[in-house]
């Protein structure tokens, strides 16, 4: 088993109260799995792994391997010989957690809203089965646009979800307008999803900047909540490509932590020194990732689980331990 230890000493203020941080990121089981089409989105609920990919109608349970255990339909959508969904009709799935809806613990997907109107919208599988609500986020991605003080011509493109005991942070890749982290008022969100709001008036919008290589900037790409630390586990990834639509040239990825406390303080925010690049050996590893999740926590260490679309068709799954 071939690990990969890379060491970050961050400047950036921590709820410890510390002024500077050492971060260890160990990397292990890089798996490929040719059978689920572009990972964006992974959860772990009660020891069980579960991904949905931007262009496929399933959600699928993975056993520790990242072999498919089972699947579920979210929904049928026309497919390829390939089994992806066509690219003019995909929702992009690109955002996945598990959040009480309706009192019920529920998986839910959010689509990118790169594409208006195919690409806004919301699903949400309770865990019972139970419970299975399409919702659109045409009106909050339009609040969301207006809170991050968006031109006509920049776009939203959502890439991450995460929750906290209060709120919840939705993660919008900067390959389109910029990079933003918005926060909303959990149960507003919760009540959003089911149908029993049409609108979230309060939502806070996190501007961040990123590492930038051959002129790109990096994306943020997905997103944890670490409850011990009070902490986003922030993923990133960079693109050759101006636009939130088209694929590029990957350049490599990174993972690194932002503290709640200094989000509420700084409504801009520089965490080009926050992240830290995947590498193998000497060299980028040139892989996507685009979502994050914790097989375990402690105050000192998380552990968990990255997902990687490479824009081929296949998912590409690492073991990860983070520890300061």
């Amino acid at each position: 088993m071939k690990k990969t230890f890379l060491t970050l000493c961050f400047s950036a203020l921590f709820s410890s109260g510390l002024a500077a941080q050492g971060l260890t990121l160990e990397l292990s089981n890089k798996t490929t799995n040719n059978n689920l089409p572009s990972a964006s989105g992974v959860v772990v609920s009660q020891e069980k792994i579960y991904a949905v990919g931007d262009d496929s109608p399933w959600l699928y349970q993975l056993s520790p391997e990242f072999t498919i255990v089972e699947k579920e339909l979210i929904k049928e959508y026309p497919v390829g010989d390939n089994g992806r969904i066509l690219k003019k009709v995909k929702p992009d799935f690109e955002a996945l957690d598990i959040i009480s809806v309706s009192e019920k613990p529920s998986f839910v997907m959010l689509g990118s809203g790169s594409k208006l109107d195919v690409r806004e919208w919301a699903f949400i599988i309770s865990h019972d089965g139970e419970l299975k609500i399409e919702r659109s986020l045409k009106p909050l991605y339009k609040t969301l646009r207006q809170a991050a003080g968006y031109t006509a011509d920049q776009e939203i493109n959502v890439e991450g979800l995460a929750t906290s005991k209060d709120s919840a942070f939705i993660i919008n890749r900067g390959n389109g307008g910029s990079n933003v982290i918005f926060e909303l008022d959990l149960e507003d969100f919760q009540d959003y999803l089911a149908g029993e709001s049409e609108l979230i008036e309060d939502v806070k919008a996190y501007h961040v900047a990123l590492p930038i290589v051959k002129g790109f900037e990096a994306g943020l790409s997905g997103a944890a909540y670490w409850v011990e630390t009070d902490s986003l586990v922030l993923t990133a990834s960079i693109e050759a490509t101006g636009d939130a639509y088209n694929d590029g040239e990957i350049l490599g990825s990174y993972v690194g932590l932002v503290a709640l406390d200094d989000l509420s303080q700084n409504r801009t925010l520089d965490l080009s020194d926050n992240l830290v690049p995947l590498m193998e050996g000497n060299q980028r590893l040139i892989t996507k990732i685009e979502s994050v999740a914790f097989t375990s926590q402690s105050l000192d260490k998380i552990e968990g689980l990255l997902a990687s679309d490479n824009d081929d068709g296949s998912s590409e799954f690492f073991n990860f331990s983070l520890s300061k």
